[in-house]
């Protein structure tokens, strides 16, 4: 099994023979039923998740917590969000370390 990254490139995916002859079997069934298309859609969607957990930290996407925090801070300060803050947990981190101390000084001082 290979993935195809682009027409020059591609990284072989080593199956142990008992997992290559299970998805042949997952395979044949699936054809057999019609349900091609719902296999490569789920063995997408696998790939997908796999391939997010084998990112480096930092450019994994930030947390619901790390958005809901981020969206508080520009909201509360007036700053913008970045595009890449909200595409990448370390531009992310970065945000909320530059704006944090401002964002809970003035959230301790009335009025602010």
């Amino acid at each position: 099994m290979q993935l195809v990254l682009d027409d020059e490139s591609g990284i072989p995916i080593p199956l142990e023979d008992d997992v290559r002859e299970a998805w042949m079997a997952q395979a044949a069934r699936a054809a057999a039923c019609e349900g091609i298309e719902a296999l490569r859609d789920r063995l997408a969607a696998c790939l997908a998740k796999s391939i997010d957990e084998c990112l480096d930290h930092d450019l994994k996407t930030p947390t619901e917590p790390q958005l809901r925090y981020a969206t508080e801070i520009a909201r509360h300060l007036g700053v913008p969000l970045p595009a890449d803050a909200l595409r990448f947990r370390g531009a992310m981190s970065e945000f909320i370390a530059r704006f944090a101390e401002l964002h809970r000084a003035r959230r301790r001082t009335p009025g602010a």
